[in-house]
Parts: structure tokens; C-alpha cells; sequence
């Protein structure tokens, strides 16, 4: 039976002497067991006396025990496994040629080798888990990564480098995955060897054995730090230019802008405003840390040095109008910035480590200051971190000169206002004499001798128009100035339409007729309505003034009718016209669809007109073809809706 085995048994006496040797023996010596039996054993094999394993089966003899050695034997260039059993009647050597086993197992080692150097050289963290998701081994860049020791990320030490607020989540998405056995992919914070933590993608597939038997789970991590930051860096930005863009209070716009900022540009931020008198106002002081509270109230005391200091950031790059960016800030830094003892230990309790500070320039002006401080552990600004506080302080000086253009205009707007309004009234009180002046001169001249005083009637009615133009101008000044001061408003009552616009057309009849026009009426009996008498005369007078301007001597068609619970009015005339260029603007302040020159007025009419009707709750739209005259439709509800935003009250003027 032994000599069916597939390695050799060789068995002797306590003597050394051969007793038997199998048919493999015989083959690997190549001599017959007739030859070898009774022999000794060390006459035989004279070299194995002083072999390592003559020295095995000698202990094994002498110690009675069962001893297993390999060896390198030169003569046969192989190696050998021997096996040395003790007997009743000495040892029996089980012998095997272990050569093949050897160099794979070399292979394998070398292979390994080869393996983890190129591991240790790749530009990634490579790490290797068994089947129950402990770690069994992590390269030289995990290591020199995180300054974790190669016993400390074995097993699941290597959590201990994750950001607290991701551990569960990654050691869920690691365990969970030797269930599954499926690639995977997570992304973490881990803490770099310097104390930041940084944002990394672990990419993970399945090692299987080579009968396809679940071994654990290969994996990469990559630092993907400056990605995330540049995402972030993007959103912040354009959150941040919507917060900027949705109000022209300033100052409050730029601290919620300055609160966003933090910790996307710092765990830190400070604006700093130049005030209109030539002082500097702190604005907002925002910080990550609520521990922190007592240091950011305290801030207010050290705002930049409008006059400069060489060494602070801050008052650097309001004087310099550049940025400044201190990538180590340490100890040595705050000294030299300091303003004093004070300010230095201000400095150090907020233990900041890099600094950038970036000015609001607008227009050329320096109008204030953005600083950043970075007070994570390891954090330290980069060149990209300060292009987006360029970019955030552009943006944020636009909206403090926006601000304060609209702060001035809105100033500007009020001192005219209060101009126009004085202005109308005190050029008004004139004109009421003035015109009863001319009405009883217009009577006297009358009884005037006709060839003594041939133009003084003309010249008298002349007069009386120019009196009546120019108070039309104030009352439209008045207007003006009262819509701008929200103190436009109505005062309604149950009228007839048709009767107002008929009262209207009689009054200019006279007009008409000197021109040699002609007013076209299409008017029913009555169509009774809620609204503003005295403002829908004023209506109906603005739209007839302007077809009678404008006509050219033509007629002038006027239409009134109801329809689905809504008067419609058409005043038309066959004009000039308007280009179409000029027909989406005339209804807007200060603006004509023709030349001042040839036809006078301030450009309120059509803008008044269109004040009335809206407050009215109604609509009032212009069409028109150049050369071929313009028609105005007005339509107003018969009763009042309710009153909208920027709607007028209504009640007495």
C-alpha cells in the first residue's frame, strides 16, 4: 500500500539501519530496495549526517518525538519536506518533494511584493478588507495621509480618521456591503495628518477566491477636497448673488450675505463699511462657533485703521484697494498686525491660522472691506478660495453703491417733489387773480371802441388761454407730485358717463369749431357707474386735448358703450399718428410720441390719464398707424373692485 503513496516512506532500526524503502523512494534514488535494506543509513547518504535533517532525525530519535523539516537539497536542486515519526523499533521518514509548492508560494510572495510597492507608490489610499468587512491592510499613502500607525487602521481602526458626523453613516455603507457583496461607493470627510478634515470618495469592489468564494472587498480613496470646495464655492455664489440682487437695504443684504459666507469661506467673516463722513462702520461680524459669541461682540473694538497699518490685512486692502491673502497666519503674524496688546490677545483667543481680507471697490471707490479668517484645525486659504471672495466682494460692492445710488435718488426724488409742490401752489395763487383780472378786462373791452381798440378783444382771449394752459400745467404738476407722494385719491359717487362726456364735448365745441374740426359723437342716453367724477372729466379732457392736437382740424370720433358689466370709451382721432417705436412709452411720465418743439407740454397727460383709469380698477390702451391718427379705449368697471397693492384710497382730496 505504501507503495502506491506519492511520496517517499523510508523506515529504520535504532540502529540506522534501512528497513524499508517504497517504490518512490526507489524511483528518486534510483536504486533497488534489495540494495538499500540493512544498510545503514548514514554510510548511504553520507551527506545527510550533516544535513539539517540528520540533525532533525537524530532529535526525533533521541527526544521520541514526531519533528517536521524543510530544506533546500543542492544535489537534487529541489526541496523536500521530511516528516519524522517515531516507531517501536525506530522512525519511519515520510519524505515529499515540496519544490512546486515552494516557488508558487515564492510567486505568490514576490507577487504580493511587488503588489503592495506598487500600492505604496499609487497616487490613491488603497486599503483591503476580509469577508467581514475588518480591515486587513492599508498603504503607505493611508498612512502618511493621516498620520494613523499601520496597526492603528487595521480592523475598524481606520473609522477613527472619518469626520464623527460621517462615521455611522460610512461604517453602515462598509458593513452593510458583505452583505450585499456589490460594489460600492461613499463619500466622507477624513482628517488629514495636519488636523483638517477633508472630503474623499471610497471606491470598493469584491475580491473573490478562484473558486469565486467572497474573500472581502478592494478599495480607493481620493481626496476630491478642492471638488467639493468648488462646488460649494458655486452654490454659495449664486445664493449669494440672489440674497445681493433682492433688496437695496444694503447693509442688511450684505450680512446675510456675510452669514452664508461662513464656513464656505471661513469659519469667520467680517464686513466692514467706509461711512459717508470718512469713518468705518463694523457691519457684521458672523462665526461658526457659538462658543465663540463673547469674541465676536468684542471685535467691534478693532476695526481696520482707515489710515493703514503695513502689517493688518484688513486696513491693508482698504488703503491698498487690493486683496490680501496670509496663508500662515500664526503667532508671529498677529504680533506684527497687532494694534496694541489688547488686540494681540484678542487675536490669539480666536486662533486663527491664515487670513484674507478683499476690498469692495466700486466705480474706483473703496467703499469697505470682506475679511475671512480660517480657524478650523489645518484649514489654510488657498489662491481659489480668495478668487471667490474677489468675486463675492465685487458683487457686494455693487449692491452697497447700488444702495446708495437709490438712497440719493430716493433724495433726490423727494427735494423735487417738495419743489414741484411748492412750486405749483406758489405759481397757482397768481393765476386765480390773474385770470378774474382778465375775465373783467375781457367785459370792459367789450364797451371799447372797436376802431380805437381793434386787437385788445383777441389779444384779451389770448391771454385768458395762456392763464388757462399754464394752470393746466400746475394742476398737472400737483398730480404729479401727489401720485409720487401716495396721496393720489378718488372720490366716488353714482354718475352718468354719457352726461359727463357730453359736457365735456360741448366745452370744446368753441375750440373745435376755430380749428375747423368737427366732434363726432356715437354716445347712448345714460350709463350709470361708481366712479370719480371730477377725475373722469379730467380723463375725457386729457383724451380730447390730445385728438384735437393731434388731429390735424380731422374729426374727432367718440364712442360709449357697456359690455359684460365694464363702460368702454373711444376717443379717435385721424391724425398724425404714432411710430411704433414711441406707441409702448406714452403712457409713461416725462414722454411724448412727438417734438416738444412743434407741440408743447411736459409729457404728464397720457401718464395722468393712465393713474386715473387704473385707480379706477380699468384698463386704457393706445392704437395707432403712423399718418392714419391714433384711437384710445378706456374700459372701467360700473362698480369698484377692491382696492389693490399701490391702488389709491378713495375719499375726499
Amino acid at each position: 500500500m505504501l507503495d502506491g503513496v506519492g511520496h517517499g516512506v523510508v523506515a529504520v532500526d535504532r540502529e540506522w539501519r534501512l528497513s524499508f524503502v517504497n517504490a518512490w523512494m526507489e524511483r528518486v534514488l534510483g536504486r533497488s530496495r534489495q540494495e538499500l535494506l540493512g544498510r545503514e543509513l548514514w554510510t548511504e547518504f553520507p551527506t545527510l549526517r550533516t544535513s539539517s535533517f540528520g540533525d532533525v532525525y537524530r532529535r526525533a530519535m533521541r527526544d521520541g518525538v514526531e519533528v517536521v523539516h524543510e530544506d533546500f537539497v543542492p544535489s537534487s536542486n529541489a526541496w523536500f519536506e521530511s516528516r519524522a515519526s517515531p516507531s517501536a523499533t525506530g522512525l519511519i521518514l515520510f519524505i515529499r518533494d515540496v519544490t512546486e509548492r515552494r516557488r508558487a508560494a515564492q510567486a505568490l510572495s514576490e507577487s504580493e511584493a511587488r503588489f503592495r510597492n506598487m500600492a505604496d507608490n499609487a497616487p490613491v489610499m488603497l486599503w483591503v478588507s476580509d469577508e467581514t468587512g475588518a480591515c486587513l491592510w492599508l498603504n503607505r499613502q493611508w498612512h502618511d495621509y493621516t498620520g494613523q500607525s499601520e496597526q492603528a487602521g487595521l480592523g475598524l481602526g481606520w473609522l477613527d480618521s472619518v469626520h464623527p458626523e460621517d462615521r455611522e453613516r460610512t461604517a453602515e455603507a462598509f458593513l452593510g456591503s458583505n452583505v450585499s457583496r456589490e460594489p460600492f461607493r461613499v463619500e466622507y470627510r477624513i482628517r488629514s495628518r495636519h488636523g483638517e478634515y477633508r472630503w474623499a470618495i471610497d471606491a470598493a469592489s469584491p475580491r473573490l477566491g478562484s473558486s469565486g468564494e467572497f474573500l472581502g472587498y478592494i478599495g480607493t480613496v481620493t481626496d476630491i477636497h478642492e471638488r467639493k470646495r468648488s462646488e460649494e464655492r458655486l452654490a454659495f455664489m449664486s445664493e449669494a448673488s440672489r440674497i445681493l440682487a433682492e433688496s437695496l437695504d444694503y447693509e442688511a443684504t450684505l450680512a446675510h450675505a456675510t452669514e452664508l459666507a461662513v464656513p464656505t469661506l471661513g469659519e469667520w467673516c467680517m464686513l466692514d463699511i467706509l461711512e459717508e463722513g470718512g469713518g468705518i462702520k463694523r457691519v457684521k461680524v458672523s462665526c461658526v462657533d457659538p462658543t465663540l459669541d463673547a469674541l465676536v461682540r468684542d471685535t467691534v473694538r478693532f476695526p481696520p485703521a482707515v489710515t493703514g497699518h503695513p502689517r493688518h490685512s484688513p486696513s491693508r486692502a482698504l488703503v491698498e484697494g487690493r486683496a490680501i491673502l496670509v496663508e500662515d497666519a500664526g503667532d508671529d503674524y498677529k504680533q506684527q498686525a497687532a494694534f496694541g496688546p489688547e488686540h494681540l490677545a484678542h487675536m490669539r483667543a480666536i486662533g486663527f491660522q491664515s487670513v484674507m481680507s478683499v476690498p469692495l471697490v466700486a466705480r474706483g471707490r473703496t467703499l469697505g472691506v470682506l475679511t475671512f479668517l480660517a480657524i478650523a484645525p489645518g484649514r489654510r486659504f488657498t489662491q481659489a478660495d480668495l478668487e471667490t471672495a474677489e468675486d463675492l466682494a465685487r458683487r457686494a460692492a455693487l449692491a452697497v453703491d447700488n444702495g446708495r445710488l437709490y438712497r440719493e435718488a430716493q433724495q433726490a426724488v423727494r427735494v423735487r417733489e417738495e419743489f414741484l409742490q411748492v412750486a405749483s401752489h406758489e405759481l397757482k395763487t397768481p393765476l386765480t387773480p390773474l385770470s378774474l383780472k382778465l375775465q373783467m378786462l375781457a367785459r370792459a373791452a367789450e364797451t371799447f371802441p372797436r376802431e380805437r381798440f381793434p386787437r385788445l378783444p383777441g389779444d384779451v382771449e389770448m391771454m385768458l388761454q395762456q392763464v388757462k394752459r399754464l394752470s393746466s400745467l400746475m394742476d398737472e404738476l400737483l398730480d404729479i407730485s401727489r401720485i409720487n407722494a401716495g396721496r393720489f385719491s378718488l372720490t366716488l359717487e353714482v354718475m352718468d358717463l354719457c352726461s359727463l362726456v357730453r359736457d365735456t364735448m360741448g366745452r370744446f365745441e368753441p375750440e373745435v369749431l376755430r380749428m375747423g374740426g368737427r366732434l363726432v359723437a356715437d354716445v347712448p342716453d345714460a350709463l350709470v357707474g361708481v366712479w370719480d367724477r371730477q377725475r373722469l372729466e379730467q380723463v375725457m379732457t386729457n383724451l380730447l386735448s390730445n385728438a384735437l392736437k393731434y388731429g390735424g382740424g380731422r374729426p374727432v370720433q367718440v364712442r360709449v358703450w357697456e359690455e359684460g358689466g365694464v363702460a368702454c370709451m373711444v376717443v379717435r382721432d385721424e391724425g398724425i399718428g404714432i411710430s411704433p417705436e414711441a406707441l409702448p412709452r406714452i403712457f409713461e411720465k416725462f414722454e411724448r410720441a412727438v417734438s416738444e418743439r412743434h407741440y408743447g407740454g411736459l409729457g404728464l397727460g397720457l401718464y395722468i390719464t393712465r393713474q386715473i383709469v387704473e385707480a379706477l380698477g380699468g384698463t386704457i390702451r393706445a392704437e395707432s398707424v403712423k399718418d392714419q391718427g391714433s384711437s384710445f379705449t378706456v374700459e372701467l368697471p360700473l362698480t369698484p373692485r377692491p382696492a389693490g397693492p399701490g391702488t389709491p384710497a378713495t375719499g375726499a382730496r
